[in-house]
Parts: structure tokens; C-alpha cells; sequence
């Protein structure tokens, strides 16, 4: 397609490309304060998380653009490029890297600052999007005080910088591949977005957010449009406003998109293609021109990289301490971010990105006392955690690791299709002189009961089937995901062909946490309480044609907290953490009234007076977070639930 053997062309290359564009600058501020008022939750730019997406498309490009013509003309370094690299993003990194751990470590909870002192290592090694989407999902509440949870994309950007400069180097230098280099990248960004379309997140997975494979399309977009900028094969003559159509385009994207989607799949190709069509326009008339190339949308641009470096941790710090919604904090917090970034740019990414730096003898000791500070602090938190250094009694602080343990077989008996890639019933509690035999199906909120159920005496038998996010009722639907769906089917017809396998079927699940996030379907109905009420009706009906025996449990109270964090924090105070009683009464009797013949039972009043229910007492904590409940709570209702189960089932085979 192209003889790329000319040298004599790579200057017309450069000349094409590679002069500084302030407008690209301004791009950057365009990608970067979306992304920052996003993380401050305010609710009229709920989609500035593309933000990032506009990063991988600018790098994409920028990257390509510059390794490009070297690559061509036999000039490109590895050793070069890397250097480059690592004076560009490693400085600031690594110091937001050691901010964020020191400025935690005296206060946080060692469940929280566990997976904080392993992502510092991830990000430090370029894979923390492999460990964020291994520990959660982007918009799980579990990492909302994860300070370093920003640097996925980091990883994901360095991912690319690894393995694409391999790829140009290798294609020129094979004669037979070079004509094929942008064939090859198109069907690259094809297979990606399938990818990204196939492995969308859900309830399930959140691979599709985190991974190189998934996102390469949106960087690869950008290398392929350098690439062909290169030829003079997109370098318009007359003005198309392109860059008004892609402003547009990242606007839509900025301000139309929410949480809910499952980001990337296709959604992304909307702000990644704005980027690219605001890139492609090189006339340097018109507002967007002016506007994107002054001076203050300019500097934005130019510090972007330090701000969203510290914009996050800031966030997490002060939501750590303060209410970051009160206006006076959330100025504060911008305020601070600009400030941090400022002093970032012009005092560690500036000196650093150039090489005479390091011959100065007082940069040159700062830099090697800071990597000496930086090593010591990660490896003695790595090996010791922060468990000797928060200012929590002894007491107090075994009663927090109590109620965050996590409950018996969960790794055995929870998620085992997304674990092992088929379904299985778990065998959890066995005995050979059991003369009863139940199954425990239901979600998250099933595993936590777990807890329970191993307690049971030698009298009953307990399997398991338990997947996170899914209702244990047959015919419902998750939105925007089948795997529940299979998930139940499986479970139903296992059953029909064992229906004598059991004596109780205990069905355990989040009611309550499904209807308040609109998060089921079934049959065309899209209003959650009214699928709800269907897939019950559904159920029971299941199994009465199968003659199975069921129990429901009611959802136990759902605090407005997280449990364990409260109690850290503020374990002397008196008044202890609670919501009202009548409120959580109302949700459990409107569960109930959906039921014709079922038997439905609760254990509110281990958790309630007539006025509260609570969070924890001063023995022990009730929840593992807000709405799970805790091992050692489980472990008191135990035999409350054991007597019941007995005398319902020998009540049962009286009757029969």
C-alpha cells in the first residue's frame, strides 16, 4: 500500500504531524475537568468519566505520532522511548503513590488499607486495572476510599506502550507486513470493540472496563488516525468543521452517558471519534480553534496529567474526614486540586522530564532520597500492613476485623461459575447421620447466611447455590444481563430432576436492594417491584408442580452505612448507628404481601427494639458493610433458624 523504505520521507512525516498543536493541549482540559466533576458526584455531568476515553484516544495518537517517523527511518530507540516514558509519568506518579499511602496509613481501616498498599504495588508495576478488576467494579462503593483506584487507565495506557511500539518496529521491518500496517490496526480496533461489546460490564464481570484487549480500539483509533495523517491521507484542505462536530460529539457523550451503562462497548467509539475529528482538523480558524488554544484552557491541558494524578486521592482524603457535598468543601477540594497539580507540574513533572536534571547534584540526591523513602514505605507496609500504627484500641479494633470477616466456603460456595466457569452445587455442611437435607440458594445475601448454616447441628445437611447480584427466583431477569437468567434456569431444572433430593429449599436473596435499585425484568415488564412480584408468583408456583418444600427469608434491615467504617471511625460515640424501624417494617410486610402459600420468616428483632434497628452493639458488629450481615451475627441467629427449620419440617411430614 505504501513504500515505506524512503527515508526521505520521514521529514515530510514530521513536518505533517509533529508540530505542537496548542488545540490538542486544550483537548486535554476537555477530557480532564469532566472526569474531575464527575468523581465530585455532581449530578449534572454524570457522564464526565469519558473524560479517560479522551486521554486513550490522545495517546493513541500522540504515541504513534511521535515513535512513527523513527520507526520508519531506523531511528527509534526502545531504551529511548522508555527513558522518555518514565521521566514523563513516573515522578508524579510514584509521588501520588507515596502521598496516598503515608497520608493513610495512620487512619484507615486495615481492611481498606490492605487493598490500598496493593494497588500502590499494582500501579507501581503498570497492572492495576488487572487488580482493580480482580478486587471490583469502578463504581462498587467498596473502592469509593481506594485513592489509587484512578490509576487503571494509567496501566492501561503504559500496557499500550509496551506492546504497540513492538508491533510498528516489527511490521516495518518485515517488508511483507509493512504494506498490511493499517489493515492490521482496523481489524485490531474491530476485535477490540467486539471484545469491548462482548465483555461489557455487568453484575457479573467488570473485565470489559479494565483490560488492554477492550480498550485498545479507543487508543488504536487514535494510532491509525496519526498514521494515516502521516500519508496525507486525512489532512483536509478547506474547513469541514470537524473540530465543531467532534466538540459536539464529546459534549453528547459528557452529558448524555450515566453510571449505568455498560461501559465501553460501543458507547465509547462517541467521544473517542469526537477526539479524533477534533485531532483531524488542523485550520486554525473558528471559536472552538480560539477557544481550545487560549491561554487558560491551554495551561489546563498542560497540567492535565498532573491533575488527574491527584484529583482522586484529594477526593477520597477529604470524603475520608468531611462532607465533600457541603459547596464550602467541594471548592476547598477543587481548589486543593489545582493547587497539588500546580506545584506538581512545575516542581517534579517539569525538572524531571529533562535529562540535565539529573546531573545537578541537588536533584540528583533529592531523586535517590525520595526513591529510598518511597521502596522503605511500600516494602514495610506491604509485609507489616498498618495494624500497629492506627490509633484504635485492641478491643475495638478485634470487634472491626470480627465483623469484616468474610464467611466460611464463600470462595467454595459463591460465584462458582464465574470462578470456575460452570455451575455446581457446594456441599456445605455434611453429616452422615443428618436426617434432613436443605439447599441454600439465593445471592450475596445467601452467602452471608452461610455463616449460619455451618453451624447447624449433625440433624441437617446443607448444600449451595449462591451467585452475587442474582435473585433466587425462577423466570427473572437482571437488566442489562442474562447471566442471572441462566444462573436460575440452571438451579430450576435441576431441581425438576431431583425434586425428592431435598427437604427445604432456603430461598435467601436482597428483595429489597432490587426494587430500590430498578434492577429486574421479566417477560417485557420493566418495573422492578412489579417483576419481583412476578417471578415470586412464578416460584411458588414451581414449586408446588414439583412438590418442593421452600422457606423465604425476608431482608434483613439495610443501614444507610457502611457498618465496620462507621464503627472505626467513630467507635465512642454514643448514639450508634441506626435506621427506624417503621421504615424497614413497611419494606418486609410489602415482601410478604406478595406471597399466596409460602412460608416467610424475618430475625428483625436481632437487629431491632420497637423504635431502631441497629448496626452493631457494643460486643460485636451486626454487618460486614451496610446490608450483609455479619459471621458473627450469623452465628447467633444460627440456631433460631435451625429450630425453625425442624419444626416446620416435622410439621410437615405430620401433615403428610
Amino acid at each position: 500500500m505504501f513504500c515505506f523504505t524512503y527515508t526521505r520521507r520521514v521529514e515530510v512525516f514530521r513536518e505533517r504531524i509533529m508540530k505542537y498543536r496548542a488545540d490538542i493541549d486544550g483537548l486535554r482540559s476537555i477530557a480532564i475537568i469532566p472526569v474531575i466533576l464527575f468523581h465530585a458526584k455532581l449530578d449534572w455531568i454524570r457522564g464526565g468519566y469519558v473524560g479517560v476515553d479522551v486521554f486513550f484516544a490522545i495517546s493513541g495518537f500522540l504515541i504513534t505520532s511521535i515513535i512513527y517517523p523513527k520507526i520508519i527511518a531506523q531511528q527509534f530507540s526502545f531504551t529511548d522511548f522508555y527513558l522518555r516514558r518514565a521521566r514523563r509519568l513516573l515522578p508524579a506518579g510514584y509521588t501520588v503513590v507515596l502521598f496516598s499511602v503515608l497520608s493513610l496509613a495512620f487512619v484507615y481501616p486495615p481492611d481498606q488499607f490492605s487493598i490500598l498498599i496493593h494497588s500502590a504495588v499494582s500501579s507501581i508495576l503498570f497492572v492495576s486495572n488487572i487488580f482493580f478488576w480482580q478486587t471490583s467494579g469502578y463504581f462498587s462503593p467498596s473502592l469509593e476510599l481506594q485513592p489509587l483506584l484512578h490509576t487503571w487507565s494509567l496501566s492501561v495506557e503504559e500496557q499500550f506502550y509496551f506492546l504497540f511500539p513492538a508491533f510498528l518496529v516489527i511490521a516495518v521491518f518485515f517488508r511483507a507486513v509493512q504494506k498490511f500496517i493499517i489493515p492490521i490496526i482496523i481489524l485490531a480496533c474491530l476485535i477490540s470493540l467486539a471484545l469491548s461489546v462482548k465483555y461489557a460490564p455487568n453484575s457479573m464481570s467488570f473485565v470489559g472496563f479494565y483490560v488492554l484487549p477492550t480498550r485498545f480500539y479507543e487508543m488504536g483509533l487514535g494510532a491509525l488516525l496519526a498514521i494515516l495523517m502521516c500519508h496525507g491521507l486525512l489532512n483536509p484542505t478547506r474547513r469541514l468543521y470537524l473540530r465543531e462536530t467532534g466538540i459536539i460529539l464529546i459534549t453528547l457523550a459528557v452529558f448524555s452517558y450515566n453510571s449505568k451503562l455498560a461501559f465501553p462497548s460501543y458507547y465509547a467509539l462517541l467521544p473517542v471519534l469526537g477526539t479524533l475529528l477534533v485531532i483531524a482538523d488542523k485550520s486554525q480558524d473558528g471559536v472552538c480553534h480560539h477557544l481550545l488554544c487560549s491561554k487558560p484552557v491551554v495551561f489546563v491541558g498542560l497540567i492535565s496529567y498532573s491533575l488527574y494524578l491527584w484529583h482522586w486521592p484529594l477526593l477520597v482524603i477529604i470524603n475520608w474526614y468531611w462532607d465533600i457535598e457541603s459547596p464550602v468543601m467541594l471548592i476547598a477540594y477543587f481548589a486543593l486540586t489545582f493547587l497539588f497539580a500546580y506545584l506538581s507540574y512545575q516542581f517534579i513533572e517539569r525538572p524531571f522530564r529533562n535529562p540535565q536534571t539529573y546531573s545537578k547534584p541537588i536533584m540528583r540526591n533529592t531523586a535517590n532520597a525520595s526513591v529510598i523513602v518511597f521502596v522503605a514505605s511500600i516494602s514495610y507496609f506491604t509485609v507489616y500492613k498498618n495494624d500497629e500504627v492506627i490509633n484504635l484500641p485492641s478491643d475495638a479494633l478485634a470487634i472491626y476485623k470480627a465483623g469484616i470477616q468474610n464467611e466460611p466456603y464463600r470462595d467454595e460456595c459463591t460465584d462458582v461459575k464465574r470462578l470456575k466457569g460452570y455451575y455446581e452445587i457446594c456441599q456445605l455442611h455434611q453429616s452422615h447421620n443428618a436426617k434432613y437435607k436443605i439447599l441454600l440458594w439465593g445471592d450475596s445475601h445467601a452467602s452471608a447466611l452461610m455463616s449460619a448454616l455451618v453451624e447447624f447441628s449433625e440433624e441437617i445437611n446443607v448444600d449451595a447455590f449462591n451467585t452475587s447480584g442474582c435473585p433466587s427466583l425462577v423466570g427473572l431477569h437482571r437488566k442489562r444481563n442474562q447471566d442471572c437468567y441462566k444462573h436460575n434456569e440452571f438451579i430450576k431444572e435441576y431441581l425438576q430432576s431431583n425434586p425428592k433430593e431435598y427437604d427445604l429449599v432456603l430461598n435467601v436473596s436482597a428483595w429489597n436492594n432490587y426494587i430500590d435499585l430498578d434492577l429486574l425484568e421479566i417477560d417485557g415488564e420493566q418495573n422492578t417491584e412489579r417483576a419481583l412480584g412476578q417471578g415470586i408468583k412464578l416460584t411458588e408456583s414451581f414449586y408446588e408442580q414439583t412438590g418442593i418444600r421452600s422457606l423465604f427469608i425476608a431482608q434483613f434491615p439495610k443501614q444507610e452505612t457502611h457498618i465496620p467504617e462507621h464503627y472505626f471511625r467513630a467507635y465512642e460515640d454514643a448514639d450508634i448507628t441506626s435506621i427506624e424501624r417503621e421504615s424497614h417494617d413497611i419494606k418486609t410486610q410489602h415482601f410478604r404481601d406478595y406471597f399466596k402459600n409460602s412460608w416467610v420468616i424475618d430475625f428483625d428483632d436481632s437487629f431491632c427494639d420497637d423504635k431502631k434497628c441497629y448496626g452493631y452493639n457494643k460486643d460485636h458488629l451486626y454487618y460486614q458493610d451496610a446490608h450483609h450481615i455479619s459471621v458473627r451475627h450469623a452465628q447467633i441467629i444460627a440456631k433460631q433458624l435451625e429450630r425453625e427449620i425442624i419444626r416446620q419440617l416435622i410439621e410437615w411430614e405430620s401433615q403428610s
